[in-house]
């Protein structure tokens, strides 16, 4: 095992080129991998989408108008 560690040490020191792209592919895997660890691991498990406070619309027709309802003029 010994003899395996020192191997892997001694690659350490060799110094490699990276191309542009390689590096910001590598970046994005470490960004994307985060995200997914993140969700996987988060204490929240549920999650909502919306506030579900209702429109207040149903059953109404919202396309006539009654006389009562007034039409602002925004351009006066």
């Amino acid at each position: 095992m010994s003899e395996k560690w020192e191997s892997f040490k001694e690659t350490l020191d060799d110094v490699k080129s990276m191309s542009k792209r390689e590096f910001l592919l590598i970046i994005a895997v470490c960004i994307l991998g985060g995200i997914v660890f993140g969700m996987l691991f988060s204490p929240r498990k549920s999650v909502m989408l919306g506030s579900y406070n209702g429109s207040n619309n149903k059953g109404k027709d919202n396309n006539s108008l009654k006389e009562e309802d007034e039409i602002l003029d925004w351009e006066d």
